[in-house]
């Protein structure tokens, strides 16, 4: 494989694979398989949300322009307003820690005159429809209503998310419980590895954001690209260890009835528990793309 076609993101698409359950390290060509699959994806999205923009006559897309193409997937969904949400909490964090040494100061200036004080309760309603904004969408029933909810509290949470990241918070319990020190700071590095993070330029580049479709400056449209790819990559390795699992199951099967042949052990032989999974190949990771393509959700 020459240097044109070494993956973009290679060592962050190796760590999202780890943390999706596969320890063993991938070949080059693996990485750089899932990587063009994911990439055909986000250019595929990306085309499909300036489709939507220019039917409503904007210029540049929209969070719902890309939503609205896995909107099928209630949990997927879910997950990713609650990133969103909890990105734009961390925000108002930050911007009130910033305002307490400068309201220290402005209080003293608007002590004596009441009617150029900063209405807070204004403040804090236009947070609340921030955070509420990327909880609701508009084809959902709740967004027909001018009433907002009293906080953000109200917001109905989906069952089926909340199973799911049971799921997912078993699997992590259970991966992790062997671990040693070492294994468990690098499984806690490598649960933060994104395509986006800090690697915006990058990212536009390799994705299209700017050629293919714009956005808004302060939207959330590279979060939620980030979050998409990183599932995909942890889709698509979950997929393909499940069918190398089998296929190993099977393999194994076979062997055992075949006509048992006696092994010498020596004293530097491996034994049977010694022998490590093989990584998952391309063959894993093309099959599991297939699987993806016939379900209604896709990626």
């Amino acid at each position: 494989m020459d240097a044109r076609a070494m993956p973009v993101f290679a060592a962050e698409i190796r760590q999202i694979m780890y943390v999706a359950g596969e320890t063993a390290d991938p070949s080059i060509e693996t990485v750089a398989l899932v990587e063009n699959i994911v990439r055909e994806q986000v250019t595929f999205m990306l085309s499909t949300a300036n489709e939507y923009a220019s039917r409503r006559g904007s210029p540049v897309i929209s969070n719902n322009d890309l939503i609205f193409q896995f909107r099928h997937d209630a949990t997927r969904v879910d997950r990713l307003q609650k990133v969103l949400f909890c990105k734009h909490i961390r925000k108002f964090s930050r911007e009130d820690d910033d305002e307490i040494n400068q309201g220290e100061e402005e209080a003293l200036e608007l002590k004596d005159d009441a009617g150029n004080c900063p209405d807070a309760n204004s403040t804090d309603d236009v947070n609340r429809r921030t955070l509420l904004a990327v909880t609701t969408v508009p084809w959902d029933t709740s967004s027909r209503y001018p009433e907002l909810p009293r906080s953000v509290e109200d917001v109905e949470v989906s069952t089926d998310s909340t199973e799911a990241n049971l799921m997912e918070l078993r699997e992590a319990d259970r991966r992790t419980m062997t671990m040693s020190l070492r294994e468990y700071e690098t499984w806690s590095e490598y649960r933060h590895a994104s395509f986006t993070r800090r690697r915006t330029k990058r990212f536009r580049q390799w994705s299209g954001l700017g050629v293919i479709a714009e956005h808004r400056n302060g939207d959330d449209v590279l979060d939620i690209l980030g979050f998409l790819t990183g599932e995909m990559v942890r889709r698509l390795t979950a997929l393909a260890l499940a069918l190398q699992r089998r296929e190993l199951h099977t393999s194994n099967a076979r062997s055992t009835d075949r006509p048992s042949q006696k092994e010498e052990i020596g004293l530097f032989s491996l034994g049977k528990d010694s022998r490590q999974k093989p990584p998952v190949d391309v063959r894993h990771i093309r099959q599991a793309y297939d699987a993806t393509q016939v379900c209604r959700g896709g990626m």
